[in-house]
């Protein structure tokens, strides 16, 4: 997983930034959104808070942001970087990371209906409020089931936000 970790953010997000400043006559390093759906908004999360230098928006739908979902009982150093919920409940409030996270825009939705695990998205919701990062937590109702159906439903809600 952490080569995967590495791939993007030492590989793939420079190549898009290149790309972006190539094609459009830009100079600098454009922002990048992480966007992902169940176990995508799970990474997508992951990438924006191990890594708030490179992206600088977050659209996470239906993810689990604690790693016990996966890891049930176990703890290390690598099931830690990789569970928000935790990682982010042992950050001091001082962390640099913080003004970071608020520079930029993050969104995080969750429905309670059929396969959707909200306990996780509460318990990050709940951190973020307790250290004082803002992020947006929409919670959907209890008809949203965990499907593209409603992905593509919340992904024209929620883009304007964060552009």
């Amino acid at each position: 997983h952490e080569q995967w970790f590495a791939y993007i953010t030492n590989e793939v997000v420079p190549f898009m930034q290149s790309y972006a400043n190539e094609r459009n006559g830009w100079t600098g390093t454009p922002g990048c959104i992480a966007f992902g759906c169940s176990l995508g908004a799970t990474h997508a999360a992951n990438l924006f808070f191990r890594r708030p230098d490179l992206f600088d928006g977050l659209l996470a739908l239906s993810g689990i942001y604690d790693s016990e979902y996966g890891f049930p009982g176990y703890m290390d150093e690598l099931v830690y970087a990789n569970s928000p919920v935790h990682y982010l409940g042992g950050m001091p409030t001082d962390h640099p990371y913080i003004q970071q996270y608020n520079r930029h825009k993050g969104v995080i939705v969750v429905g309670q209906g059929p396969w959707e695990i909200p306990q996780s998205t509460f318990q990050l919701r709940d951190i973020c409020q307790s250290k004082g990062i803002n992020v947006w937590v929409d919670v959907w109702g209890h008809d949203v089931k965990h499907d593209w159906d409603w992905w593509y439903k919340q992904v024209p809600v929620h883009v304007p936000h964060i552009l």
